[in-house]
């Protein structure tokens, strides 16, 4: 009798150690995500991600004289803003440049166009006004 239970035992042990082992070597690998970070030198370019990832945008900036980056409601809708934030200035003292930061979140695979202006909130959009576009494609 306790030959037979022996055996049983080994058989199931050798069975889930199959099992998972069958598991780990099908089963998809869990892609890690990337920050891809982009700045002024790549304005009408073009960026790569993969979904998952995160795009952090770093445009130099004068808040002193009332102007920001905003992104347009015509912008990729393969992104999603996920928070914005800025460097103080390196000196003190007023007009001094700062970074606005973006961070935006892939939202499904596809390519589009990312775009944002720098203007006065208080002012409708100008023909030449400044303008930051890239080409964003998501695999």
């Amino acid at each position: 009798m306790l030959p037979v239970r022996l055996f049983r035992r080994l058989d199931l042990a050798c069975c889930l150690f199959l099992c998972t082992f069958l598991a780990i070597l099908f089963c998809p690998r869990m892609a890690s995500a990337d920050t891809v970070v982009i700045t002024d030198a790549n304005k009408g370019g073009a960026v790569h991600l993969k979904a998952g990832d995160t795009l952090e945008m770093r445009l130099k900036s004068n808040p002193s004289t009332g102007y920001r980056w905003s992104v347009l409601p015509e912008s990729t809708p393969l992104l999603k803003l996920v928070g914005t934030s800025q460097t103080e200035p390196t000196k003190s003292g007023v007009g001094r440049p700062i970074v606005h930061i973006f961070r935006f979140q892939t939202l499904r695979h596809g390519d589009g166009t990312l775009r944002l202006h720098y203007v006065r909130s208080w002012e409708k959009p100008q023909p030449g006004e400044t303008r930051f576009e890239t080409h964003v494609l998501v695999r």
